[in-house]
């Protein structure tokens, strides 16, 4: 759904102390990851926002293209107009799932969908981006000059773009919100990223560029997902699991598989 109501309500739910957040990063610790013997990688930070110190806890998956693949999943698959990241992971025997881009009253979804080489959606040429695998490369270009190529595996359009080749561009929103991202680094491997709770686009963005000694996954490119209310993650870990939950569900979400799993 777009971000309108669903994240002004959530904000105000969470308390109206966090507009003071969206302020530079302060003393952050080394980001380490956890591998699991599936080969995803998992870290979780702790990102300081404001004087009264304040934090934001931010929940990281790294894959390897070489071992996994990120699939779209509808929920009309399961059976239901809606479902969650828990749903979505367990109905594809995932190793995590996460939610997708926006969609419209009618739970239809709004930009492009490419899962297994196969279009589910049709791009929209408005002011989003497009997260897509081609070859076993990630990329992150602007909807309006997005161009399929032939080998394209995988795609989800949404936005804004948060890092364009480790620049954050200018954002107009000022908004608080529960943030959801996907993006990629300098050696390729992808990320995601789910908040647990509100934070600015802006602040968000800078903490996705961070380099991994001052605690942040070190992004060259990255695409805002739909957050708020439908920011949601499940990731059950080889100690513990890593959940985002909320009151909702989603028509559409993005889950992680090993290659070439059925």
């Amino acid at each position: 759904m777009p971000p309108h109501s669903r994240r002004s309500l959530l904000a105000s739910s969470l308390g109206l102390a966090a507009l003071a957040a969206c302020r530079h990063p302060q003393s952050m610790r080394p980001l380490r990851w956890q591998r699991e013997p599936s080969g995803l990688e998992y870290a979780r930070t702790e990102v300081p926002l404001g004087s009264d110190r304040a934090s934001v806890v931010i929940h990281l998956l790294r894959l390897d293209l070489r071992r996994h693949e990120l699939r779209v999943v509808l929920a009309t698959a399961l059976g239901k107009k809606l479902a969650s990241a828990e749903e979505f992971r367990s109905h594809s025997k995932a190793l995590a799932a996460i939610n997708a881009g926006y969609f419209d009253p009618e739970y239809r979804p709004l930009g492009l969908l490419v899962s297994g080489g196969r279009e589910l959606a049709h791009l929209r040429l408005v002011d989003h981006g497009v997260f897509a695998i081609a070859g076993g490369r990630p990329s992150v270009d602007h909807a309006r000059t997005f161009h399929a190529p032939p080998d394209l595996e995988f795609a989800v359009e949404c936005g804004p773009r948060l890092l364009v080749a480790g620049e954050r561009p200018r954002f107009r929103r000022t908004d608080l919100a529960r943030r959801v991202a996907i993006g990629s680094d300098s050696l390729g491997r992808v990320v995601l990223a789910v908040t647990e709770s509100v934070m600015g686009i802006d602040e968000f963005a800078r903490s996705l560029a961070l380099s991994e000694p001052v605690g942040g996954p070190g992004l060259r490119d990255a695409l805002n997902l739909d957050g708020g209310s439908s920011a949601m993650l499940a990731a059950p870990l080889s100690g513990a699991t890593a959940q985002v939950t909320t009151a909702v569900e989603v028509p559409v979400g993005l889950v992680v598989v090993a290659r070439g799993q059925p």
